[in-house]
């Protein structure tokens, strides 16, 4: 059986890949397309491409089209037996045989924002002191298809994210319950500029806007904010990372919203200070959050968790 479209020619005896079996499952759930893309975190029409990779594969239709919504054919439920076996055996394999390296070492691997890892880490490591040593840390400043992350946890291939706690950055509600949440501190993202370019601004001009790009969480959360309070911006920059905008802030270039947690040395110095100090409903609070498989039994994740846990007690007291 061949298949000739946008996606070239695929072959009914090509290589299943074990996403696959996962979108099944979700559409199998939800019954929606749409729904299920949004779950899975692709787009609509990669995961219906994906969906029909694998019907290619078995070979016969799983989903019956035309029902709303969207139902198993009568194949497609004599498929879903084997479906779980072999996601069940794929992740017990898994597990097995990263755990056997991971169990005795004290490494400890994290995934987490660019900014954390320049700020919020160290800092969060200089408070744990002594209680961190004879752990190991492999730091990966990284946060790119965050469900991609989410699955590196379940599979083992990492072991703790941290992430702020905002809709683009939870796990979908497929995977919420197979992992634990633990708040970590809150933060705020806050207008910032320069002192030279308050002097340099006219009292009626656009201010210059350092903005986040469209594809970065933080672009929703902020532009939320600056429309609703309707401020004269012209855009003249725009970047996925808060340190870029940070760097064109103090070098005068325009207003940004950037984290308090990365911008302490630069306000401590005066070369940044507030863009609005009497709007303080410009200022968004985040909570800062880190995610951990349930499942984990690793000592050394464990022990670093717990670490956290104490942090995070004692500065609330």
């Amino acid at each position: 059986m061949l298949f000739i479209g946008n996606i070239g020619v695929i072959d009914s005896m090509s290589s299943l890949e074990f996403k696959w079996l996962d979108d099944f499952i979700s559409l199998k759930e939800l019954g929606n397309f749409s729904v299920a893309a949004t779950a899975r975190h692709v787009t609509q029409s990669a995961f219906s491409r994906r969906i029909q990779a694998l019907e290619l594969w078995v070979g016969v239709p799983l989903f019956d089209r035309t029902s709303y919504p969207i139902k198993l054919t009568d194949d497609g439920e004599k498929f879903v037996p084997y479906v779980e076996k072999m996601l069940q055996l794929i992740r017990e394999t898994n597990n097995d045989f990263s755990q056997a390296s991971l169990r005795t070492d004290n490494s400890v691997r994290v995934v987490c924002l660019h900014s954390f890892a320049l700020n919020l880490i160290p800092e969060l490591f200089s408070s744990a002191g002594k209680m961190i040593e004879g752990l190991n840390f492999s730091l990966t400043p990284s946060i790119q298809g965050i469900d991609n992350h989410f699955q590196a946890l379940l599979d083992n291939a990492c072991d703790i994210i941290f992430v702020y706690d905002t809709q683009g950055m939870r796990p979908s509600y497929l995977l919420e319950d197979k992992v634990e949440r633990m708040l970590v501190s809150t933060t705020r993202i806050i207008p910032v500029m320069s002192p030279d370019l308050r002097k340099s601004i006219p009292c009626h001009q656009s201010l210059p806007y350092l903005a986040y790009s469209k594809q970065t969480f933080l672009y929703g959360v902020v532009n939320s904010v600056v429309g609703e309070n309707r401020l004269r911006f012209e855009q003249v920059f725009e970047t996925t990372l808060s340190e870029s905008l940070i760097k064109m802030a103090v070098n005068d270039a325009g207003i940004a919203w950037v984290p308090t947690h990365a911008i302490k040395e630069e306000m401590e110095k005066g070369i940044l200070i507030p863009a609005f100090p009497e709007k303080k409903q410009l200022e968004i609070p985040l909570d800062i959050v880190c995610y951990r498989s349930r499942e984990s039994k690793r000592e050394a994740l464990n022990h670093f968790w717990s670490i956290i846990k104490k942090l995070t007690q004692q500065s609330k007291q």
